[in-house]
């Protein structure tokens, strides 16, 4: 069994146990299991792990531990968020919808619901979340608190259209937040990285429900740079796999539709073992990375499928990878990809993934990456069993070229000091932090040398 279905067994009973009542109280592991993300590229042995309930059960799990204290989600970032050798707590058990208001479009969730369950409640009282990823599996508190994405030149993240949150403080204290109640400590919890608190509900603006029309269509790399870059207007969603060795791209556009849903294809051939074994051919034969690459057209189709917003968002990821990812000013997205990709060329860099190209809109997020600036997002991926930091290391230096700020949950080598520089609020999130936990307890020592350097 691989480390990735073994994660996801995991998480898979915990899910179910909760919906079964098996926690009917708090539940804390003798012995702590080790803990891993998804790619396995974060790891971690926490001195105990608990799986509340209720809100009810978080405060005293806070007061009768001590040291730091993290919450984990669904264990998509590729960041050092979560490990800690004090607690961690997972919101796995206090999942669903709690209300929502059909007049103003809104719906309440518990933190831990995942966007793969909250996405579909929401289509069935007939309302949508304006945009999602392409990887569902993130709790909604965890996709929040990092600023997690789509694409579409009119579309936020998903911390913009939060409209109320709930947050346990490190001294057990419930803050209801919003523009209208702590205004300052709303603007900091929207995108927190866990340093606040824990947040327990998490309310949203939506928009009735929807259907999307799927277009996918392989073509020539610099060709699908040029098309997309004179498309972009067209359609509400946009975006590009490149594989600049083999100079070819997947391009994927979604637009809202009215047309009947399309039946649920029956694969061929499984795309993510052929992803998987050309990966790891090229691990071992670095010297067909560029063959591999220009078969792309021979195993991905020309496709379009319809139905609802939520079955047409997610991609199946069930290859592991890691990833580096950085939103960069959108009027320069296109310079920073041609040299991001005459620089993979150049140095025949060993990295068979998808360059990902999107665009997404500015909001007013303090601490979002996209904040006050239309933005492009540039992501560069790592087959999981290969080390990333050489490609990387070559890569990075182009993103600062280009004021990219990172996304909170991908991979970087920045520091408090360059994060001040790219960030407004940088120095009001702190006080906020510090006002809120000032023993900061929900710091572990990656957050620590962000926020108390």
């Amino acid at each position: 069994m691989s480390m990735s279905e073994t994660t996801s067994n995991r998480r898979h009973f915990i899910r179910k146990a909760a919906e079964l009542g098996f926690f009917a109280g708090t539940i804390q592991h003798a012995t702590a299991e080790p803990w891993s993300n998804w790619s396995g590229g974060q790891r971690t042995q926490a001195q105990s792990v608990f799986y509340p309930s209720s809100e009810a059960d978080i405060a005293p799990i806070i007061h009768r531990t001590q040291g730091t204290l993290r919450v984990v989600g669904g264990g998509h970032s590729f960041s050092p968020l979560v490990p800690t050798h004090g607690s961690i707590m997972s919101l796995e058990a206090m999942n669903g919808m709690l209300d929502h208001d059909p007049h103003n479009l809104q719906a309440t969730f518990w933190a831990g619901t995942r966007i793969a369950s909250a996405s579909p409640a929401l289509t069935a009282i007939g309302q949508g979340f304006y945009n999602e990823a392409d990887i569902n599996m993130q709790s909604l508190a965890g996709a929040i608190c990092t600023a997690t994405h789509g694409t579409g030149r009119q579309l936020s993240c998903l911390s913009s259209y939060v409209t109320h949150l709930r947050l346990i403080t490190a001294q057990g204290d419930v803050i209801d937040c919003s523009t209208e109640h702590d205004n300052e400590l709303f603007q900091a919890a929207r995108v927190s990285l866990g340093a606040l608190g824990i947040i327990t509900r998490i309310t949203t603006r939506n928009r009735p429900a929807y259907k999307l029309k799927e277009t996918v269509k392989v073509m020539n790399l610099d060709a699908a740079m040029s098309w997309v870059d004179s498309h972009k207007d067209r359609y509400a969603h946009i975006e590009f796999m490149g594989f600049p060795l083999g100079n070819r791209a997947i391009v994927k556009t979604l637009e809202e539709t009215q047309e009947a849903d399309t039946p649920v294809p029956t694969p061929t051939i499984d795309e993510n073992k052929l992803l998987d074994l050309a990966a790891n051919t090229v691990r071992h034969f670095p010297w067909t990375n560029t063959g591999l690459q220009k078969l792309i057209g021979f195993f991905v189709s020309d496709s379009t499928r319809v139905g609802p917003s939520w079955a047409i968002y997610p991609s199946v990821r069930a290859v592991p990878f890691n990833e580096m990812e950085y939103e960069l000013p959108a009027e320069q997205g296109l310079d920073a990809c041609q040299e991001i990709i005459a620089t993979m060329r150049r140095e025949r860099l060993d990295v068979f993934f998808p360059l990902e190209f999107r665009y997404v809109a500015a909001d007013d997020c303090w601490l979002s990456p996209f904040y006050r600036r239309p933005s492009v997002a540039i992501s560069v991926h790592q087959y999981y069993r290969q080390d990333y930091h050489p490609a990387f290391r070559v890569l990075e230096p182009i993103f600062w070229k280009y004021q990219g700020r990172p996304h909170w949950g991908k991979l970087n080598t920045l520091g408090s000091r360059q994060f001040h520089e790219l960030y407004p609020h940088f120095s009001d999130f702190i006080r906020v932090q510090r006002r809120i936990d000032p023993q900061g307890r929900m710091l572990n020592s990656y957050l620590r040398h962000l926020f108390q350097a």
